[in-house]
């Protein structure tokens, strides 16, 4: 093995030097450096499972991914091999090692010249190191536990399920008022109500307007942040194994999610989207953290922060730790940094902004940080001591917001939170909506809502909350921890865009004792259309097209429909798959179509899906063989690349053509194509938005596909 790795080395030492010298001597040799590096190199704290994340900006060619190129060495474990995978995104290089590194040690990593781009650009290599966190005793191990438990707002007294036989029977809604203007939106509320004591009590509910049961999941273990996700399923948070579970609308666990690298993730905040990735943080204690510059403890257990994303596959592809961008005495003044336990960040939402990157509240800073997804390099903080916004047209002055939850981006590109207003100046709690500017960096007060006064006092929510705009305007508010148990504070309030309440719960049975830390309002369909992400169209031609689209939950069939764009009446075909194609069309003729989901199950079906559009191609066009099979393009609309894939016969240089509407060649690449499938992604960073005509050829064939290229 030590011989093997005595080659490695050298081999790897070889190819670097070739490398240097034929850019050296001006050989054809181009490089490009990693934008993206986790750990982040010269961290501290990095558990001894960590799997090493590299990413260039540009898709890999995965045939280049030889863990020849990776050098990884321990201060004290020694050198180690490992395993070398590309994400599912084709940017993001995975390399994991294939034992654990020590505790307190240094671990340096080499990665020589040698991947490559798809272009087949050669990356420059890179070193760097970070450190593992040291040896934790078992009284560490404790005080990291109790830490934990201190910064959480939802402590349970359970310590197994066993323990929650009979919750059914002791958990109920207290008895509850209901004002409804008949102006409210028809939704169905999501919480997780729960009682903190005599007894205890957690309950995953779902009920109407009216305030009927439409369903009730009782468990003291799992159920924080119930709500319908990105993807369309509920999610919650499972408190037996930390990680969240997706449930389909039978209420059936289909899929459990964990965070990876020896984490554990929190119930504050769960993010998963149509194409499997999901977000996920942690609350991460180190202990022993020497605070007596900050005038507090000589010996304090300090919580931070770790976000990370994770790919349709559970791979870890981005991580960020707060230790790396924040400072300690970042932390608000009403928070105490004097105790042997200091919660310096306490994160409580993530949401991705419009273009791509993430945006994240934190409790304890009372702020609002934005992080580059691609880097991992802060964009801008807004609020707490590290401000850097100018504040417009906002009655607050100094403080704009302090413990806020649920910073939410809206769909006319505003942004509201849940404003909870610890320590300001009046203790009111708020919903803000403003406008960012966010190259000059200024936010613009737009909308507001305080609840009007209560028996003379203001309704303030000390922690928890949440603030969600409905789709006819309106906005749902869940106060979340209200300690003022003498007024009939409400519980959830509905307001439409001028301020008027026009739904509202209060509690008027044991109302101390109940609180949600979020609520929304949802449609709730157990029989749901496919989501737009999964509709494709493909093989068009001058009177064909295929068509499929997702599965959604519990589908048993569809009826698919089509059009021309510009007649009334939809032609209807009942299909029992997510697929069909079509033939006797008309060329250059723009057709929409839709699905309507069936659910035997249920004796339900759907809404029809949003229409979608495609046309079909000019008979001057028509030059598509036989011998042509199967060659579809996806995603499409695409916005930085399109996969084409297609079957051949036998090898074949493969030419891909992007025409535009003048005629005009926009785009061309080759590639050496074997006998039977095969995929190739063709980027579209410099194409500018449009239809385009995508040409595929080899020397049997010749095929065509329409191509839509959206930009953000």
């Amino acid at each position: 093995m030590r011989q093997n790795l005595i080659q490695n080395l050298t081999l790897m030492r070889i190819i670097t030097a070739v490398l240097y010298l034929a850019a050296f001597f001006g050989l054809p040799a181009a490089y490009a450096q990693f934008q993206y590096i986790n750990p982040k190199p010269n961290s501290t704290y990095r558990n001894t499972t960590t799997s090493i994340i590299l990413r260039n900006g540009s898709f890999i060619d995965k045939n280049s991914l030889d863990p020849n190129y990776i050098s990884i060495q321990g201060t004290v474990s020694g050198s180690h091999a490992s395993s070398v995978i590309l994400s599912d995104d084709n940017k993001t290089i995975l390399i994991y090692p294939t034992t654990s590194f020590a505790e307190g040690e240094k671990v340096d990593i080499f990665v020589s010249d040698g991947f490559r781009k798809q272009s087949g650009e050669i990356i420059h290599g890179v070193s760097f190191s970070f450190q593992t966190h040291p040896h934790y005793s078992p009284s560490d191990l404790q005080s990291i536990k109790d830490a934990l438990t201190a910064c959480s707002e939802f402590v349970t007294s359970l310590s197994s399920e066993s323990q929650e036989s009979g919750i059914r029977e002791q958990c109920y809604l207290p008895e509850y008022n209901i004002y409804s203007s008949g102006a409210e939106w028809e939704g169905d509320i999501f919480f997780y109500n729960f009682r903190l004591n005599n007894p205890i009590c957690y309950a995953r509910t779902i009920m109407n307007n009216q305030g009927d049961s439409i369903y009730g999941g009782f468990s003291n273990k799992q159920g924080l942040d119930f709500k319908i996700n990105y993807n369309g399923y509920l999610t919650y948070y499972n408190e037996l194994d930390s990680s969240f579970l997706m449930a389909d609308s039978t209420y059936t666990v289909v899929k459990e999610f964990f965070m990876g690298n020896g984490y554990f993730p929190d119930s504050h905040e769960f993010l998963v989207f149509p194409n499997g990735h999901s977000f996920m943080f942690c609350y991460d204690v180190h202990p022993n953290i020497d605070l007596s510059q900050y005038g507090g403890s000589d010996s304090a257990d300090v919580t931070g922060l770790v976000i990370q994303e994770l790919d349709a596959s559970n791979n870890v592809i981005f991580e960020w730790s707060s230790w790396d961008h924040f400072e300690i005495d970042d932390m608000v003044y009403w928070q105490p940094i004097t105790g042997d336990q200091v919660d310096y960040v306490h994160g409580n939402s993530m949401e991705l902004d419009f273009d791509g990157n993430l945006l994240l509240s934190s409790r304890h800073l009372s702020e609002i940080t934005k992080i580059d997804l691609s880097t991992g390099d802060i964009i801008w903080r807004m609020g707490g001591e590290n401000n850097q916004f100018t504040f417009i047209n906002d009655p607050d002055t100094s403080v704009y917001f302090s413990g806020q939850h649920d910073f939410r981006r809206l769909d006319n590109g505003n942004y509201t939170m849940f404003n909870n207003a610890n320590k300001m100046q009046e203790e009111a709690s708020t919903v803000k909506e403003y406008v960012l500017d966010q190259d000059a960096k200024t936010a613009t007060l737009v909308w507001s809502y305080k609840h009007p006064q209560v028996n003379g006092h203001n309704v303030f929510s000390d922690a928890m909350g949440s603030a969600q705009r409905l789709p006819n305007g309106n906005t749902f508010i869940n106060y979340g921890l209200v300690l003022d148990v003498a007024q009939p504070f409400p519980r959830f309030t509905e307001v439409d865009s001028a301020g008027n309440i026009v739904w509202e719960v209060n509690y008027i049975e044991d109302s101390a004792n109940y609180y949600s830390y979020r609520a929304y309002k949802f449609i709730w369909e157990r029989c749901a259309s496919p989501i737009d992400s999964g509709f494709i169209t493909t093989n068009i031609g001058t009177d064909t097209a295929d068509f499929s689209w997702g599965l959604p939950n519990y589908a048993s069939s569809y009826i698919f429909q089509y059009k021309i764009n510009t007649a009334t009446d939809w032609i209807s075909i009942a299909v029992s798959e997510n697929l069909i194609s079509l033939g006797d069309l008309l060329p250059e003729t723009i057709y929409q179509w839709r699905i309507q989901t069936i659910c035997t199950i249920f004796n339900d079906s759907s809404e029809y899906s949003d229409i979608q559009e495609f046309t079909t191609l000019s008979t001057e066009l028509n030059a598509v063989s036989s011998n042509s099979a199967s060659f579809k393009l996806y995603p499409n609309p695409a916005s930085e690349y399109v996969v084409f894939s297609f079957d051949i016969s036998q090898n074949d240089l493969v030419t891909a053509t992007l025409v535009n509407e003048l005629g005009e060649v926009i785009a061309e690449a080759q590639w050496k194509a074997s006998t039977g499938r095969n995929q190739q992604i063709f980027s579209l960073a410099s194409i500018p938005p449009g239809i385009y005509v995508c040409r595929l050829k080899c020397n049997k064939w010749l095929s065509y596909q329409l191509l839509e290229i959206q930009k953000p």
